[in-house]
């Protein structure tokens, strides 16, 4: 994943750039944007997928599986009405982070008891869709007012290594429909300059959603520019006695195209 996206990420870049010698320079701030990220992503959490809340059921992340940083993407777009009172946009973000490491205890999961001092390989995923809608009020410098969204979020742990059975292979996943509301803040110093921050948060029947992001945009032309950042996320999603907590965060970059 991280070698593709820094593979794929430059050719994005110069397509766009490309693509702004179509339009015309214009005093008018463009209404769209398309912005394409690189997330870094250190991990924390847990998860019990035995069903069963006994003791040694529910698995450490950190612990367990010794996680480490990894680049996911993120692919962004948003709209801004001509006066900046109203903004919608959308986004889905995919992340993944994989390890081989040996287990330091035996625990329990999907059905199968992974035995200590074996060697286990393990994929933790997750992947977001969201749909948001902010009011803001201000003016041409700052808008800041509140914001909803919507969307879908999806986790999978996979796990295989040595049982009490032999070698076995189980995965548990849950996918939630999820909704938050929070606040949108737009600052721009300048035309070539936007301050921005989001957040989110909502729980619900032991259920956790939380998400907040800071970060500059630079735009060098009109409609073409750089982004930069910092972003944290908790989810906790349920699914009758199982449950997956995951916590991230960590800096992001990537290029940004406005028309």
């Amino acid at each position: 994943m991280r070698k593709f996206f820094l593979n794929v990420l430059p050719t994005i870049i110069v397509a766009l750039a490309m693509g702004a010698t179509a339009y015309s320079q214009s005093s008018d701030r463009p209404k769209n944007e398309i912005e394409v990220r690189g997330i870094v992503s250190i991990p924390s959490g847990d998860a019990n997928f035995s069903g069963t809340t006994s003791s040694g059921s529910t698995l450490d992340f950190a612990r367990d599986f010794n996680f480490q940083d990894e680049l996911g993407f993120q692919v962004r777009y948003a709209y801004r009405t001509s006066n900046g009172k109203h903004k919608l946009g959308a986004d889905y973000s995919d992340t993944r982070w994989s390890r081989t490491n040996t287990l330091s205890r035996s625990f329990t999961f999907g059905g199968q008891t992974y035995l200590a001092n074996a060697s286990t390989a393990s994929e933790l995923k997750l992947r977001t869709f969201r749909a948001m809608y902010a009011y803001r009020w201000g003016n041409d410098k700052i808008r800041i007012g509140p914001m909803a969204d919507m969307g879908i979020i999806t986790t999978r742990l996979d796990i295989t290594g040595t049982t009490s059975s032999g070698t076995r292979s189980s995965e548990g996943s849950i996918s939630k429909f999820a909704a938050t509301i929070g606040y949108d803040l737009d600052y721009d110093p300048t035309s070539k300059i936007n301050v921005f921050n989001n957040l989110g948060a909502i729980a619900f029947q032991g259920e956790h959603f939380f998400h907040t992001e800071g970060g500059v945009k630079v735009f060098p032309t009109h409609h073409v520019g750089v982004s930069g950042g910092y972003r944290f996320e908790r989810y906790k999603l349920k699914d009758n006695d199982n449950f997956v907590t995951i916590r991230q965060h960590g800096p992001f970059f990537g290029g940004v195209f406005r028309f």
